[in-house]
């Protein structure tokens, strides 16, 4: 007898340990349609003279960007924040590619923080608070705060969260050199918001992104390989969230590649395409040229009917749990999925569940309240889907040496949750950013003098 097995953990992990004459009760969790995203991974830039805490380290400059040097040091540290990113040691054959790469990115940092503060001298300094959120968010683990994460791979915390300061007042630069197009937002933040009115159930994907555009030193050819070598280094695990901040041109990079909940029929024809082919196959990653630019996207979610897919529906759920050994064996565990499906096809209600599950001696807790179906693990997401209310469904084992029975106890169906105007100002903010910082940063680049002392 083949048994349906699902990782429930991640929707009963506190049950474990809980007696069950408690009840649980999770609050719907609100995914956001969109989130801030601005553009790219930058690192800090010490101004000569240099005051290292590495005392055993001799220091140099290894380029010079309009009278600012850029020191060996924080091209190391930026080199090791990279090799963290992408699941790489100092011992890579590529190393030198990763110098190169970051090198590139400090210079353009420079450029940023200059431009800064040639409109505020304290705009640096006036970004820290703002920027350790977004530091947590690129950067941690499920285990690792970013701090803790970086400390062990002896990277300063300061490498990584200056460069989100950078990214902060580069937006003040943009903002200021573009008043006029960047006066347009509200207006356009209030005919979106109308568009998804009048169009609730379109499908939706909640997407991260890494864009990578072709640069002088870094031609089309040589950026394609660098999709790949990324694209590779994800697939073996690495933090597709910290390759974004590190490696990405969108404005999305500050906010690790997170893009949000877009309407599928607003992506790009060849990239919807590609994208709804890549959820077909069951591919979370994959990677697009589109026009001059190279795109890898993850897919974190599917609605096909936008606002208006069940999977938006808040539901109770009920259990019932057999305890099985590790060692028994397959006529063993026949026997005990043969006994749940006999003992639960006459129970039509989650109170009769319950008992039943308490008379099973199991001490964790039969039935979970106000949880979204979206936010239910992907694989148990879709038995839910297709459960009436107060049907058992087959026994499901678990990761967790369980035999299972569930049911759906109440399912309500909650109000299209719109995107705010703020929202959507932020959606159009950052296209319009994306747009202009990479032209801009262009301008500045071919304006700037640049000694590279490597």
């Amino acid at each position: 007898m083949k048994t349906p097995q699902m990782n429930t953990h991640r929707l009963f992990h506190n049950f474990s340990n809980t007696k069950q004459n408690k009840s649980v009760t999770c609050s719907p969790v609100f995914n956001p349609v969109f989130s801030l995203v601005f553009s790219l991974v930058l690192i800090h830039i010490i101004f000569l003279p240099l005051n290292f805490a590495y005392a055993q380290v001799k220091a140099s400059v290894v380029a010079i960007v309009d009278g600012t040097a850029i020191s060996s040091i924080d091209l190391e540290n930026k080199v090791q924040l990279l090799l963290l990113s992408t699941n790489k040691s100092a011992a890579t054959e590529d190393l030198e590619q990763y110098r190169s790469a970051a090198l590139e990115m400090l210079i353009d940092e420079t450029l940023k923080i200059q431009a800064a503060q040639a409109i505020n001298p304290n705009s640096f300094t006036e970004a820290t608070a703002s920027a350790r959120s977004f530091f947590e968010n690129a950067y941690s683990l499920q285990n690792l705060t970013a701090s803790e994460r970086l400390q062990a791979a002896g990277i300063p915390v300061s490498t990584a969260i200056d460069q989100i300061k950078a990214d902060i007042v580069w937006t003040g630069v943009l903002t200021n050199k573009f008043r006029r197009q960047f006066s347009q937002i509200q207006s356009l933040a209030e005919a979106e918001q109308q568009r998804l009115l009048n169009d609730l159930s379109a499908p939706q994907y909640n997407i991260s992104e890494i864009v990578l555009m072709p640069i002088p030193s870094r031609p089309l050819e040589q950026t394609r390989t660098l999709s790949e070598q990324l694209l590779n280094a994800i697939a073996k695990g690495a933090e597709f969230n910290a390759i974004a901040a590190q490696y990405s041109m969108s404005g999305s990079a500050k906010n690790g590649g997170k893009v949000g909940w877009v309407q599928a029929k607003k992506l790009p024809a060849d990239i919807q395409n590609s994208m709804d082919n890549a959820r077909l196959e069951g591919e979370q990653f994959f990677s697009i040229q589109s026009g001059e630019l190279i795109y890898i996207f993850k897919i974190d979610g599917y609605r096909k009917l936008g606002f208006n897919d069940p999977s938006l529906d808040v539901i109770s759920i009920g259990r019932a749990v057999l305890m099985i050994a590790e060692n028994v064996s397959e006529d063993e565990k026949n026997q005990k999925i043969s006994q749940l499906e006999t003992d639960t096809k006459n129970i039509t209600s989650c109170s009769d569940l319950k008992t039943y599950h308490e008379s099973l001696g199991s001490d964790v807790l039969s039935q979970i309240n106000n949880v979204k179906i979206e936010n239910l693990e992907t694989s148990f997401q879709e038995m839910i889907l297709k459960l009436d209310i107060d049907t058992p469904s087959e026994v499901i084992q678990t990761n967790e040496n369980e035999l299972a029975i569930f049911m759906v106890c109440s399912r309500s169906k909650q109000e299209p949750d719109i995107p705010t105007i703020e929202q959507l100002n932020e959606v159009e903010f950052n296209k319009l950013y994306s747009v202009l910082s990479m032209r801009y940063l262009m301008r500045l680049r071919r304006a700037a003098s640049i000694e590279i002392k490597m």
